[in-house]
């Protein structure tokens, strides 16, 4: 044991060690270059003026030239210092000592840090390397003791303690004499002090693990005095003495251990080590003090969950209330807690107050999680309600907390939420008054509790918006989280008493919008009326009630910070626009929705084309802005989830299983992605700073639509398979299986141009694909009706009708090619025109037979003849020489 904690120990110094060394090197670096630069700068300033001493005036001109490099830089423009040579010296000493100096006034806090240890470490270093050689020797003497057998146990272990408690007398000795240096710069004391105490402390452990002289409770005694005694003793010796004295003592119940699990004993021990190390850390005023003491407190207060029993939950809640504020509220406020700060402040500065918020998230958060996988009990619901009162009591007592005022309101949601998901009672909805019984009874009266606080407090410090927040949208969130955890058929018992809250709340928050002096108390209570009247109404609808309750809260806000002018930050509406989107995007994928109806109709031919009403109407109150493209785009996101789901609905009976499509899901989701990928990548062009992100989306898409397309063309042909298409010419399936793409790639085309020119040809061809797919079908289903696959075989008439249509198209391509002087549209023209031409002779008259068939082909060659003519004459009108 004893050999494991010496390599141990001697492996963390020479970490330590060549830490510090590398970290003097890093700075004595950095202070040489320094030193260099301004040597040479005044180097070049000495030889610039020495020159310009020298230098006597014989001519006019000698006198012109000479008396430039006595003036400043600053008198001239950049073009006369460049057309004369003689003034760079000047100008580049000047600047170069300027840098330098501001170099060295912008010398960091850290540096100073590092500069002033480096210089103790360099002043100091043989006495600290003593005392840990002196530390090691009473180890090692120790160690060949026992090996040797020269003393017994306790007589080795005494001369040992007696060793350690000699170096730490002759401190104290030392440190009263004020024989070396005085205050925390007497770094020999605590020096010797630190060996001291390090051979101490491995005694203890050598006399509890290798010889069981101790009990594991003497043990655990003994090194928590060695630890604390350590502590307290660096308040004369220094914040390096106080490191030792901290990591000492809270490592004591990682050497010893009882076995007992005893977490009452743990935190009290915990608690009066931390309270000894604020102390020090308040004397001693070193940050990185409070780093190892918040460290060492959080971490013992997260290893007492794994001990957390049933009739310990108050032990732990308890801990970590008075954690709160042992190491929050009193650093900050005092030990009487008197420091008041009632300033209003910024949201941003309000965001930025660290380490309180993280300090306070690592005490809250584990305590409620851990409620809420625990059975609720009464414990736990205690222990909720007292974290929301002294959460509100210390924003009471400093305004840079205010935000904290939201944390209570996310742990009153919580205890809701716990509440609810542990009620074991089966008959609880049977008695009309459950509304006032369990969670329900405890959400409504935490959501009127913080409300009445918003309102009494926001009327005594206006200036603070987090309480008008706070009484604007208490009772809205508390109520919106019980609507969504009551059943159905209990939401009719509970509707009138939670409506008339809602109501009531609303008329307070009206009455007092119209009294109130800043604007943004105004705003704030408008929208949380607006909020609690639209939730009373939400709860009169069905499920999808609440997306249309909070696209009208978008909508209302929109016009209050247009009527008002409200500076208002836009991530708010963002946030709850993102939050709205999502809730459109998965609801025709939850299985809840799949009946549910709006006005006797399907919930999604209501709220889909509400919601694009609602966006397009809230964009449209702002003028110039991003928030104006972002409420663009979440009404054509609602548009494309109405086309992508609606009409598979409308069609099949459900919404779209991607994995298991038929034919015609295919052909719709092709159309209607296709149509998208157009719009969003057409979006993007005014867009600003989303144009990146409508291209992205509008690409997608059109892949999507794509691989659909080629999915059909290859697996689900009508060509190919017997698949009904219809029974009427052209108004078909065919129309939106190959035109209506055809016709989207087209347009596609035209916006990728802009972007990628070099994949416009591509896209082109693609489209003349569909065309060509789309017209030969068009024929091919006039004459062989509702099933067109090519295995029945054609007769000559649909043979002759291909020819005729295509002859006509061909030669009407050509003229609007001419007509529009664009070359390639000719080309195309005279290709089809080529190709009926082939086909005429070579498929049409193919059972042709001697002169006929002869002449057939000879009419072949005359036409591709005459068509090539035809062609360049074309093409020198065009490009007349």
């Amino acid at each position: 044991m004893d050999d494991l904690v010496g390599l141990a120990v001697i492996f963390i110094l020479i970490v330590v060690v060549g830490a510090i060394c590398g970290l003097i090197a890093l700075v004595q670096l950095n202070t040489l270059k320094q030193s260099v630069a301004l040597l040479k700068a005044k180097v070049a300033e000495l030889q610039s003026s020495n020159t310009a001493q020298k230098q006597t005036p014989s001519s006019n001109a000698d006198t012109t030239q000479y008396q430039i490099p006595i003036v400043t830089a600053k008198t001239y423009k950049p073009e006369s210092i460049n057309s004369s040579p003689a003034i760079q010296p000047q100008v580049i000493a000047k600047s170069s000592v300027n840098a330098v100096k501001i170099k060295r006034e912008k010398t960091s806090s850290i540096e100073l840090l590092f500069n002033k240890f480096r210089t103790g470490f360099e002043q100091n270093w043989m006495t600290w390397i003593g005392a840990i050689a002196l530390a090691f020797g009473g180890l090692f003497l120790a160690k060949y003791s026992l090996e040797a057998g020269l003393l017994s146990p306790v007589m080795r272990l005494s001369l040992g303690g007696l060793f350690g408690l000699g170096l730490i007398a002759a401190a104290a000795y030392l440190h009263h004499k004020r024989i070396v240096f005085e205050g925390f710069n007497n770094y020999i004391p605590a020096a010797l002090a630190s060996g001291g105490f390090i051979t101490c402390f491995s005694l203890i452990l050598l006399a509890y693990s290798n010889y069981a002289m101790l009990s594991p409770s003497v043990a655990f005694f003994a090194l928590a005095v060695i630890a604390i005694s350590a502590s307290a003793m660096a308040l004369r010796l220094g914040p390096l003495l106080a490191v030792l004295g901290i990591i000492g003592a809270y490592s004591v119940p990682i050497w010893i251990s009882t076995g007992s699990g005893n977490l009452f004993a743990l935190f009290m021990y915990v608690g009066f080590v931390s309270l000894s190390a604020a102390l020090v850390a308040h004397k001693v005023q070193r940050a990185w003090l409070w780093y190892l003491l918040w460290a060492g407190h959080i971490g013992w207060y997260l290893v007492g969950f794994t001990l957390l029993k049933i009739n310990t939950v108050w032990l732990m809640g308890a801990f970590a209330l008075l954690s709160i504020v042992g190491l929050i509220a009193i650093p900050r406020l005092g030990l009487k807690l008197n420091i008041i700060e009632h300033r209003p402040h910024s949201l941003k500065r309000l965001i930025k107050v660290l380490p309180d918020h993280l300090l306070l998230l690592a005490f809250i958060a584990p305590l409620i999680f851990t409620m809420l996988i625990s059975h609720f009990d009464m414990q736990w619901q205690t222990i909720g309600v007292l974290s929301i009162g002294l959460v509100l009591f210390l924003v009471l007592k400093n305004s840079r907390w205010d935000i904290w005022q939201g944390v209570a309101l996310v742990i009153s949601t919580l205890l809701v939420i716990g509440a609810e998901r542990t009620q074991l009672s089966p008959n609880l909805f049977d008695d009309a008054l459950f509304i006032f019984k369990n969670e329900y009874g405890l959400g409504l009266l935490l959501g009127l509790l913080l409300t009445g606080y918003g309102l009494y407090y926001g009327k005594k410090q206006s200036k603070r918006l987090a309480f008008h927040v706070t009484a604007a949208f208490s009772v809205f969130v508390i109520i919106a989280t019980l609507y969504t955890l009551i059943p159905n058929s209990a939401l009719s018992t509970a509707y009138p008493l939670w409506a008339v809250v809602l109501f009531v709340v609303a008329a307070i928050l009206i009455k007092l919008a119209q009294y109130n002096t800043t604007l943004f108390q105004r705003f704030t209570y408008w929208v949380g009326a607006n909020a609690n009247i639209t939730l009373a109404i939400t709860m009169l609808l069905s499920d999808s009630g609440l997306t249309i309750a909070l696209a009208v809260q978008v909508l209302l806000i929109s016009v209050l910070i247009k009527r008002y002018g409200v500076p208002m930050p836009h991530w708010p509406i963002k946030a709850l626009v993102a939050a709205l989107l999502l809730r459109l995007t998965l609801s025709p994928w939850t299985p809840s929705y799949d009946v549910l109806t709006v006005f006797g109709l399907h919930w999604s031919i209501v709220v889909y084309p509400l919601c694009i009403a609602l966006f397009f109407a809230a964009a449209r109150c702002f003028k110039v802005s991003q928030l104006k493209v972002w409420l663009e785009g979440a009404a054509l996101h609602c548009l494309a989830l109405f086309i992508t789901t609606e009409t598979s609905y409308q069609l099949v009976g459900h919404y779209p299983q991607f994995d298991s499509l038929n034919f015609y899901e295919q052909i719709l989701l092709t159309c209607n992605w296709l149509a998208l990928g157009c719009v969003y990548l057409h979006r993007a062009k005014l867009a600003g700073t989303l144009a990146k992100l409508y291209q992205v989306a509008g690409f997608t898409l059109a892949a999507l639509a794509g691989l659909f397309a080629i999915k059909t063309l290859l697996d689900d042909n009508p060509l190919f398979e017997s698949l009904y298409i219809g029974e009427l010419p052209i108004f078909n399936w065919l129309l939106l299986l190959w035109l209506v793409p055809a016709g989207l790639t087209l347009w596609l085309a035209k916006l990728v141009k802009s972007i990628n020119a070099k994949a416009t040809p591509f896209i082109l061809a693609v489209a003349g694909g569909f065309i060509l797919l789309a017209i030969n079908s068009f024929i091919r289903q006039y004459w062989q009706g509702p099933y067109i696959y090519l295995s029945k075989g054609a007769s000559n008439a649909e043979l002759y009708s291909y020819s005729v249509i295509w002859l006509v198209l061909g030669a009407g391509t050509v003229i609007f090619g001419h007509l529009k002087n664009q070359l390639l549209i000719q080309k195309v023209g005279l290709g089809l025109l080529a190709a009926v031409i082939v086909k005429v002779f070579l498929i049409d008259m193919a059972n042709l037979e001697g002169l006929l068939k002869a002449l057939s082909f000879i009419g072949l060659g005359l036409s591709l003849v005459g068509l090539s003519w035809l062609f360049q004459k074309l093409r020198s009108r065009v490009n007349p020489v």
